[in-house]
């Protein structure tokens, strides 16, 4: 059983993700305000967890890592599920097992954390004094299917919004998991060979192979955004 998974997205009319490389709006209005019109449509999808990958969090949010020089993992490996602050779930995906949590949620939701079977047993015992939240992914803390089924088995998740970067939602496709794409594009270009796309997978392969896309619904907003739904079929 894994959750209903939603990829909900904001890229440039050339499907790239680096807002810094945006051309601005036409109208005046900052790109922070464009911003907020995905936020609010990401609300709107109710969903019972939300993700971002490493990369985006730490930009953001929790920009130190952990170090120690104890590097026994657990002898049996077993999700944590600690005290819950609130009734939606922040979700990471953190292979290297080295964030360094300040605090216990991200924007007021409780924090799970995505981990190798192979994280130290110090780093362990410091999310659960600090009440966060842990699974794992197997060996290398990659296997998106086990740490979905656990997410859903474990901690109740029905639904959850994943919110990139181009990374997470590269090996989420690849993984086979995306049953619904919310795609708001952003009326800009990037024009940049190389830059960040809204799936960035990183492998060999084709990571779509065999699944197709349904359109849903499009919907003209304000300020020539444009929000496309799809879903996806395998």
């Amino acid at each position: 059983m894994y959750p209903q998974i939603i990829c909900h997205v904001m890229g440039s009319v050339d499907g790239r993700l680096l807002t810094d490389r945006w051309t601005e709006p036409f109208n005046g209005k900052s790109k922070g305000e464009l911003m907020g019109i995905y936020a609010a449509i990401g609300c709107q999808l109710n969903t019972d967890a939300w993700m971002f990958g490493k990369n985006t969090l730490c930009e953001g949010y929790f920009p130190k890592k952990f170090h120690t020089t104890v590097f026994t993992p657990s002898a049996k490996p077993e999700p944590f599920v600690a005290h819950r602050s609130s009734d939606r779930l922040f979700v990471v995906a953190d292979p290297g097992a080295n964030i360094l949590f300040e605090s216990s949620t991200v924007r007021g939701d409780s924090i799970v954390t995505i981990l190798p079977e192979t994280a130290p047993e110090t780093y362990l015992k410091r999310l659960r004094d600090r009440n966060i939240s842990y699974l794992f992914a197997g060996q290398d803390g990659k296997d998106l299917r086990t740490a979905m089924q656990t997410l859903a088995e474990t901690f109740g998740v029905k639904s959850l919004s994943l919110q990139g970067g181009g990374i997470i939602d590269g090996a989420f496709l690849q993984a086979g998991l995306i049953d619904e794409l919310s795609l708001v594009v952003y009326p800009g270009v990037d024009g940049s060979a190389g830059s960040t796309s809204i799936f960035h997978y990183i492998g060999k392969g084709n990571p779509s192979q065999g699944q197709s896309l349904e359109l849903l619904s499009a919907q003209t907003m304000e300020d020539g955004i444009v929000w496309l739904r799809y879903k996806f079929h395998r």
